[in-house]
């Protein structure tokens, strides 16, 4: 039997009084909004949580009421920049992002990003299970895991970067590199040289990387006197300018035209004077080197000192700190250095039918010495003498390019 119903205003407790009009009825409910889960009526405790994107709906970008966190931006961030082949340094990093960890070991630095890929924490590149001494290895990218494998060939992808493509390399060496001034505490094991690791933000300006030493992030030069068979070509299946086992470039081994300027692989200048030279060097996308970069890169080798013969070939020899083989006291190499003096001149035609010089003096330094040139060889040795024409069987050159820091 019903009596009516009764109004309660208040309800008092021990401890407290809980007024009616505070109470909430069960049925209400809690709604998540844009992004969240979760949520129901006053039933029972409930939660409110984040809706998270997945990975692939953070780089698909399609989803409105998805969460992002700061993992899921840097993976869409990396996978996205992938396709437009991204790279990026870590912050004020200097040097290649590839550093050597050991002899013949090398890793990649942790932040590191290479087409797209970004590397958390420093990660080891598989590296060959023997090396060949004198030669230039390429690091290779697996394209979609971002292994990282080191290989001789620089055309095909070996096994674990299978499609992939190449992020950067170095050049190995064997012992005997001076570690400090005129030969001073050579190494005494085969090794990759350091100054030669480069990769895709730390590279030469060039466009073959192979056989080139950095020098002190300023600039790069070849590590090998140039080759009477060295030929610029547009793949890695050219000679390179910097290469172990060639005959030497000179004046009486006279090098091949480049194509640039004419050569069909297979014709040779008549001399090897400074315009030569320069021309060749410029068809490999170089330069000749400067007197001071010379210097510099110089440093370590023999001085005051010849090695008292013509060594006809590039060999591993008279080695610099930095890795130059016949450095100094082999041949005299042509330098970027020039002079004239134009007062009183008299115009000469000695540019093989490419315009007349007017000058009294017009010269081109040679550096390093030659092989007869007993103490006058060294590091810091030029001559000063010679026209940019003349042709001697013991003027050769080696080249060099700027550096180039991307990313």
């Amino acid at each position: 039997m019903a009596y009516g119903s009764v109004k309660v205003d208040s309800i008092v407790t021990s401890t407290q009084v809980i007024n009616a009009d505070d109470l909430v009825a069960k049925t209400r409910t809690v709604s998540p909004g844009t992004g969240l889960t979760g949520g129901g009526d006053l039933s029972a405790n409930r939660t409110i949580s984040a809706d998270v994107a997945t990975q692939a709906e953070a780089e698909a970008g399609a989803a409105a009421n998805k969460l992002m966190t700061p993992q899921r931006t840097a993976q869409a961030i990396a996978a996205l920049s992938g396709s437009a082949y991204y790279n990026r340094r870590p912050p004020l990093h200097r040097g290649s992002l590839f550093y050597k960890t050991a002899a013949t070991t090398i890793s990649v630095v942790a932040g590191a990003v290479l087409n797209g890929k970004l590397y958390a924490t420093a990660t080891a590149v598989t590296m060959p299970a023997s090396f060949t001494n004198n030669s230039d290895y390429a690091i290779w990218q697996h394209p979609s895991t971002g292994a990282l494998v080191a290989d001789a060939n620089y055309t095909t992808a070996p096994a674990g970067a299978t499609g992939g493509s190449i992020v950067g390399g170095f050049h190995y060496v064997p012992s005997g590199r001076p570690t400090g001034f005129n030969n001073a505490s050579p190494t005494v094991s085969a090794e990759i040289l350091e100054f030669s690791i480069w990769d895709l933000t730390y590279r030469p300006s060039c466009p073959d990387p192979r056989g080139m030493v950095c020098i002190n992030d300023a600039f790069w030069i070849d590590i090998y006197l140039a080759g009477a068979s060295s030929y610029a070509g547009s793949t890695f299946s050219a000679v390179p300018s910097s290469k172990i086992g060639l005959t030497i470039a000179d004046g009486t081994s006279y090098a091949l035209v480049p194509a640039q300027y004419g050569g069909n692989g297979s014709s040779n200048y008549g001399s090897f004077t400074w315009y030569e030279a320069s021309e060749m060097a410029a068809s490999f996308g170089k330069r000749l080197p400067f007197y001071a970069e010379f210097a510099a890169a110089a440093f370590g080798a023999p001085e005051d000192s010849s090695r008292g013969s013509d060594a006809g070939t590039v060999q591993w020899e008279r080695i610099s700190k930095f890795g130059l083989s016949q450095a100094t006291g082999v041949m005299w190499q042509w330098s970027a250095d020039t002079s004239g003096n134009g007062s009183g001149g008299s115009w000469t035609a000695n540019t093989e039918g490419r315009g007349n010089v007017y000058s009294t003096d017009a010269r081109a330094a040679v550096l390093g010495g030659n092989w007869d040139a007993g103490t006058l060889s060294g590091s810091r040795a030029a001559s000063w003498t010679s026209l940019p024409w003349n042709s001697y069987g013991n003027f050769g050159a080696r080249f060099a390019a700027g550096h180039l820091v991307l990313g």
